[in-house]
């Protein structure tokens, strides 16, 4: 049996599958609108579950700003007095009153609740925005989690299509007598490889198709395609002014502040849990009237007055509502500075993305392709062994995808930025 041709026809056998299984999903793809950077992170902040229930968790919030401000509902009662012991029937009473009675808490209090409904509602609003920067920068983690998957499959590829011009040259060369059989067959064996990892490559962008999908809101197997995109700037970033706007304006750190207004709200119904409450009742007496009872019919007013007698209580209460302050102002310094540390970070690995982008770029890159052109020349020509084209190649790919995975990094890093700022900063959005 011809051992040359055997090969060639087992390496082409392996192509055709390859071809088959990793490009079918791409096809299909390729019949989809591609969705642009920012349809992604539109469709995620308007049809992701976890902002749709914060929307509704403030709506709700909102809604109950005017029930702690309203008073208590009013009683209506009927009394019927004076059945006579020989009938149960209430109709025969002798006397109707009618009671209305309204109880009134004092304005100071209801003023103060109202107070601290409103700061529960903004912290709702605050919260809310916040979750919409979380699912903007976890939409766009995604969306280039799926960009780096669909670009190792595409290196992959191309990989083995050099893979396979070395199996041709070393299958010449092995008819020539410049190499041994060895030679031939690692070849073919790498090249099979590759096919696997190929298979591999394409499950993880599967997967992370699967992901975004969720971010998005949809289902893990809708049909999803995505165009390529770089939108962050150099990293000429200005910190202090950076830092500026995500202290005045960071969602998270703006929850934080409603939630000190809160407590603060909070202590100051405490204090006036010292003040009287009221009751107003009105009654109206309906006398039957008869020989041997001729009174008129009567009203009656009473005004009652809670009395915040126990001290001890009202004491216990402001000393927790002053505890919960001091802890909402605790938080909110912590808040403030995971903020700061949170926008150094992101910078930091922004700046060390970019850096990388540069050096693969401008000399990695270059460099392994010499390598990689000067090994296939000096093999072809008999001069170096296999192994040394093999190592140059596989080089070749791997600084490709890290140059690849840098760029991905820095924009990565570049939404982690925008998060600790808390707005968007290098993609318009339908944030509220």
């Amino acid at each position: 049996m011809d051992t040359g041709k055997w090969i060639k026809e087992k390496t082409l056998v392996l192509a055709s599958i390859m071809t088959l299984l990793v490009t079918a999903p791409s096809l299909a793809a390729e019949n989809q609108e591609l969705l642009t950077l920012k349809q992604v992170v539109d469709d995620a902040i308007r049809n992701n579950p976890a902002v749709i229930e914060s929307q509704k968790r403030w709506e709700e919030k909102q809604a109950r700003i005017p029930l702690a401000k309203a008073w208590p509902n009013p009683q209506l009662g009927i009394m019927k007095d004076d059945i006579p012991d020989s009938s149960l029937n209430p109709f025969d009473a002798m006397m109707t009153e009618y009671t209305f009675t309204q109880d009134i808490m004092n304005p100071a209090k209801l003023k103060a609740m109202g107070k601290m409904a409103g700061s529960d509602a903004e912290m709702a609003r605050a919260n809310y925005q916040d979750k919409q920067m979380e699912v903007y920068t976890a939409a766009k983690a995604a969306y280039y989690d799926l960009l780096y998957s669909d670009k190792a499959l595409e290196i992959g590829k191309e990989n083995q299509a050099l893979m396979g011009q070395l199996v041709q040259i070393a299958q010449v060369n092995y008819s020539t007598g410049m190499v041994p059989l060895q030679d031939t067959l690692r070849a073919q064996t790498e090249f099979s490889k590759m096919t696997a990892d190929l298979l591999s490559m394409a499950s993880m962008a599967a997967v992370a198709k699967a992901k975004l999908n969720t971010v998005l809101g949809r289902t893990a197997d809708t049909p999803l395609a995505v165009k390529e995109e770089f939108s962050a700037p150099p990293p000429n970033f200005d910190f202090t002014k950076l830092q500026q706007e995500a202290q005045a304006g960071k969602p998270a750190v703006v929850g934080m502040e409603r939630q000190v207004d809160m407590a603060k709200n909070g202590v100051e119904l405490a204090k006036k849990q010292q003040l009287p409450d009221y009751q107003l009742s009105v009654g109206y007496k309906d006398r039957k009237q008869t020989m041997m009872n001729a009174d008129p019919d009567t009203w009656k007013m009473e005004v009652m007055v809670m009395l915040p007698l126990w001290q001890d209580k009202n004491k216990a209460e402001i000393k927790s509502a002053a505890a919960n302050l001091k802890a909402a102002q605790a938080s909110l310094t912590n808040m403030q500075n995971m903020t700061g540390l949170d926008l150094q970070m992101a910078m930091t690995e922004a700046q060390s993305a970019w850096r990388q982008i540069n050096l693969y770029k401008n000399t990695v890159i270059p460099q392994a392709e010499q390598t990689y052109q000067a090994g296939v020349v000096s093999y072809t020509n008999g001069k170096v062994d296999f192994m040394a084209v093999l190592d140059s190649l596989n080089a070749l790919r791997n600084v490709r995808l890290d140059y690849y995975k840098a760029r991905i990094d820095y924009e990565k890093a570049a939404a982690n930025l925008e998060k600790a700022v808390g707005k968007p900063l290098f993609t318009s959005s339908a944030l509220l």
